[in-house]
Formats: C-alpha cells, structure tokens, sequence
C-alpha cells in the first residue's frame, strides 16, 4: 500500500539538512485528486524521489528553491497515471548533456563532474526504476535556468487496495520481524552515490545493524585494511570513482591472504568476510566477472530491500 503524500514527503526527509545546510528553499505540492491510497512500491518510488531531490541539492546554488510536484496525469481501468517532476534554479544543462544523462555509466561533462562529483550513475538508476513501474522519465532544462526532470508511473487505485487490503495485511503479519534482528552486527557500504547511502541506512536502522560506509573502492580498501576483522559482510558497488568494486575487492582479498600467512593464526582469522556486488548489470558474463574478481555473490541495481534483508540474513546466519 502507498499514501502517496507520506511517500513523497518521507523522500523529502531524506534530504532535508542538505537543504538546511545550503539554505534553499523546498516547496511540496500534490494534486488532491490523486487517491489517498494507492497500490506501489514505497521504497522504489522513494528511492528515484531522493535520487533527483539529491541533484538538485548538489547543482543548486545556496538560497536556490526545490519544488517537488504530484499530479494526476489519467485514470484508466482502476490505474492511475501519476506524474511527479522535481524542479530546481540550478546551473541547467545543456542540450548535448541532456542526450547523455540516462545512459548507464555515462555522466555530464569533466568539469560539471569535477566540480559537483557524478551525475550520470543515479539518473541511469531512476530510468530503470521508472520502467519497472511501467512509467518513463524526461528532463527540460536550460544552462544557468535550472533544471525539471519529471517521470510518470502506474498505480492500481483505492478499489484495488480495498480488494487486496486483506491479503495485504496477511501477507504483513507473516512477514519476518527485522527489529534488532541484526543487532551487533557490522558491515562496510562501498557506495559513491550519497543517496543511496543514505535510503539504505535508513531502510535498514530497525535492525540495528551497524554500518559503515565507503564512497569508493579505495576507501573500501582502505577501511578494511585497517581492521580486517570488524565487518561481518560487505555491499560492494561496482561502478564507482578512483577504483571500482573489481578492483577493491582484489586488494581486499589479497589482505586477507597476506594477514593469514603472516602467522595470524593465533587471531582465528576468517577465511574470507564475505562481499556481495552492487551492479545495474545483471548478464552471466557480468556476474562470472563478480565471482572471479573474488566476490561470493550479488544483488541488482536498484537494490530490493527484501533481497538485502535476505543476503544479511544469508551470510550473517542470524538463528531462526
């Protein structure tokens, strides 16, 4: 079930002392007539909201203004068309850039990129996130006259949820309880895109799991390098700047030889802490790739909350 209006203000949330902190002005918006109640994904509808409410933070000077906007674009067949655009008075973006910004692993031009770090990594994220909710995602903008990039996704309407309400809260109340459930447990998030960072934090703060994160795969490196014994598990990122998931995950298994043949016995020390990858790709050859850069396994791009909470569970093996 998705109230649209707690969904898109918990994706404001996300992002509010970044606005607090540039002193930007933040208005919300949402068409009355959309229905109160709706059939959706909250976490991919949150996680593509953050993702451009995070851009237009970034590319927006201080005391700009952000708005973030609902409506309804049509109804048909108890589904619902709902068009959301967030508009910023940022620096804009130019034509030729705006023909690259939702190809996968394709970014803005170097000193855009230098200056305000990756833009290209989260919009290719949104694309597909908007996809898998039957929508599409566009971009208007000018240089120096900011930017509006709005997607539309699909959504049964209230009759539906009040059809399937009863499922719903059966399938709820069997679903596994995650309060504490990973309670003193660490892991290390090897992730460059902040958003992100942020929207798995909090999705994952019930469990009390303990995280720490990286924003690239030197650092990734580097943390582990530093207490190889502390991280129970690891999300790698794939793409990411300085060294990628690859690479970081090379290094960090050569550390592990190296502690264990330099008579470290004596320390128990494990076998290998077990890396699972973050990737948008999903091919044979790209997970092949995973496995022999030395990782055990892997999730898809954007992230499934439920898959998470299933790898913790995996290679935590928290008792039952």
């Amino acid at each position: 079930m998705t109230i649209l209006e707690e969904t898109l203000r918990r994706a404001a949330n996300v992002i509010n002392f970044r606005l607090d902190e540039k002193h930007q002005k933040f208005s919300l918006h949402i068409d009355q007539s959309i229905p109160r109640a709706l059939m959706g994904d909250d976490y991919r509808i949150t996680q593509a909201i953050t993702n451009l409410l995070g851009n237009a933070v970034k590319f927006t000077p201080e005391n700009g203004a952000i708005s973030l906007d609902a409506r309804l674009a049509g109804e048909e067949n108890g589904f619902c068309t709902l068009q959301i655009s967030v508009s910023d008075t940022g620096i804009g973006i130019n034509t030729e850039q705006q023909k690259k910004l939702f190809r996968s692993f394709e970014q803005a031009e170097s000193s855009t990129t230098r200056k305000y770090g990756g833009t290209g990594l989260g919009l290719a994220i949104c694309k597909s996130i908007v996809e898998m909710m039957g929508g599409i995602i566009w971009v208007e903008s000018e240089p120096e006259k900011g930017s509006t990039f709005t997607f539309t996704i699909q959504a049964a309407h209230g009759t539906e949820l009040i059809n399937k309400q009863q499922d719903a809260e059966e399938e709820k109340a069997q679903a596994p309880e995650i309060e504490g459930i990973f309670a003193g447990r660490h892991i290390l998030l090897a992730e460059d895109v902040e958003i992100n960072r942020e929207i798995v934090q909090a999705l994952l703060e019930p469990t009390q799991l303990e995280i720490d994160c990286a924003e690239n795969g030197a650092e990734a490196v580097r943390k582990f390098t530093e207490a190889p014994l502390k991280y129970d598990m690891i999300f790698m990122d794939i793409q990411m700047p300085e060294m990628d998931g690859y690479e970081a995950t090379r290094r960090i298994r050569a550390v592990e030889a190296q502690k264990s043949n330099a008579g470290n016995n004596n320390m128990e020390f494990p076998k290998g802490v077990p890396i699972v990858a973050m990737t948008a790709n999903v091919f044979r050859e790209d997970i092949e790739r995973c496995l022999d850069a030395g990782m055990n396994s892997h999730i898809g791009k954007p992230v499934n909350f439920d898959e998470v909470i299933g790898k913790l569970n995996s290679y935590l093996a928290i008792p039952a």
